[in-house]
């Protein structure tokens, strides 16, 4: 089994904070004492991974801390689901009783704030881990001065009860590295990291990684002098730099306006707020020369693009999908669908709505792929546009021709069919989409009376949902895709 990215401390909660007014007589004469302001508790951390293995009979402390620090009462209450497998004192002293899994819970003595919980796995016996591989290759365990690689490692056995490691810089004026085992280069050289387990018997194992040293950048531009975004979307720019192979990872980035458009040290840009904002990359070597490069961002209203690579703003809706998964690696959504009598059928929602504004954006696209012939042999297939919340006359797309039934023309797109509704040229139940800034609290899209052969597992997947500025942006786009 190989592990990556596997310790995860703490356990967040929710933050609520409660004060206790001052009470004030309805008799101006008559005050009442004022009563001592409470701070309560808004978070409980524990310092633990969010499953711990306990050998049957041992026991341990769990360390905690609660925010604010300046809590008025600090106190906190403990609870086993399953004490019969791992009970728990009113100390946070858990005792392993019984093979099995429990959740230990604890929460604010006074106040409301989320308990916080960590899963036991009481175990008969604890598997040692007896040796640490990493899982890469020689060319792979290089890495360039300023930039980042994530390690790879198994573990021997595959399945040790504790396959948290301890890794540790030997050399970190060379590479540090984190408790996640992501090595930073800091200067060219051979540098050394150590790999240590988390059991009784802490095998210990060291690796040496190779610091390349900074290849310049010597002309840097974007692809794209401008761009537009949707709001919320994470964006990759693309760039031109000479050599080919610079070392990308020394540029430092600034917007120009963070609260519209957010940059990482990746280079990647977060749509914060609709508006403008000037993004620019520069590697600066300390010559007196630094060189850099801007792109013009536009967070536009109206604008959707939803590509699932980087995150998925939709949902199974009613449960009417058998199955529903976002593959962040493929970029798709992955859906089976449910039963429809005899046929079976798919309905998703955008989580939290949609702000339209179809002066900008008129055309609402869905890219969709179904089992091989499946779209040709439903014969009865029916899809429909669902739109209410926030609109004076929410409901089917199209709804005064056929009840909205196929309202959406449908384009070839390879193995895809691209759905898409014109809000310039259909009603949304009885009236048209305003031309301005319109937030739609419900946005479903729905296929029903799908036919599935018995023995049909393929799924139906969803490869971005997108807004056009015209139906010939739209066509564009497909054209390109289909090369």
């Amino acid at each position: 089994m190989t592990y990556k990215n596997i310790l995860y401390k703490g356990c967040a909660a929710v933050c609520l904070i409660g004060t206790m007014a001052s009470m004030v007589s309805c008799n101006d004469e008559m005050v009442s004492p004022e009563m001592n302001e409470k701070v309560l508790i808004s978070d409980i951390n524990l310092d633990v991974t969010p499953v711990l293995p306990l050998l049957v009979g041992s026991d341990t402390i769990l360390n905690y801390s609660v925010l604010p620090e300046n809590a008025s009462d600090k106190g906190v209450i403990w609870k086993s689901g399953s004490p019969e497998i791992a009970s728990v004192d009113e100390e946070g002293r858990i005792k392993a009783v019984h093979a099995g899994t429990a959740i230990i819970s604890v929460m604010p003595a006074v106040g409301f704030a989320v308990t916080s919980t960590v899963e036991i796995k009481v175990v008969d016996e604890i598997i040692f881990i007896e040796d640490i591989n990493l899982d890469m290759t020689e060319n792979e365990l290089e890495v360039y001065e300023t930039a980042s690689l994530q390690l790879r490692w198994q573990t021997i056995p595959s399945d040790p009860t504790y396959p948290t490691l301890k890794w540790e810089s030997l050399t970190p004026e060379i590479a540090t590295v984190t408790e996640d085992g992501v090595v930073k280069g800091v200067k060219a050289g051979t540098a050394r990291v150590k790999a240590t387990a988390t059991d009784g018997k802490h095998f210990t194992k060291e690796f040496t990684i190779t610091v390349k040293p900074i290849i310049f950048i010597e002309t840097l531009s974007f692809v794209k002098e401008s761009d537009k975004l949707a709001l919320g979307e994470v964006y990759v720019p693309q760039l031109n730099v000479k050599p080919g192979n610079a070392t990308l990872s020394a540029l430092k980035w600034e917007s120009s306006k963070p609260e519209v458009v957010e940059v990482d040290e990746n280079g990647h840009f977060i749509a914060k707020k609709y508006g403008t904002a000037v993004v620019t990359a520069t590697a600066d070597y300390g010559d007196g020369n630094p060189i850099s490069a801007s792109m013009n961002v536009i967070v536009a209203e109206g604008k959707m693009n939803d590509s699932f690579e980087f995150m998925n703003s939709w949902e199974n809706f009613n449960g009417q999908c058998l199955e529903f998964n976002w593959l962040e690696d493929q970029g798709i959504l992955s859906l089976f669908p449910g039963a429809d009598k005899n046929y079976k059928a798919i309905r998703i929602k955008r989580t939290g709505g949609f702000e339209f504004n179809v002066a900008n954006y008129p055309i609402l696209a869905f890219k969709v792929r179904f089992p091989k012939d499946v779209f040709e042999v439903s014969e009865k297939m029916e899809w429909y546009l669902d739109m209410w919340g926030g609109l004076s006359s929410g409901g089917k797309y199209g709804a005064d021709t056929n009840k909205g039934n196929k309202a959406m023309e449908v384009l070839d797109c390879g193995d895809y069919k691209v759905f898409y509704a014109d809000f310039t040229k259909k009603k949304v139940n009885t009236e048209m989409m305003p031309t301005k800034l319109q937030k739609v609290d419900n946005v479903v899209f729905e296929i029903w009376k799908i036919w599935y052969e018995a023995d049909e597992t393929g799924t139906i997947d969803v490869d971005w949902i997108k807004t056009f500025e015209s139906e010939e942006a739209l066509k564009s786009l497909i054209n390109e895709e289909k090369k």
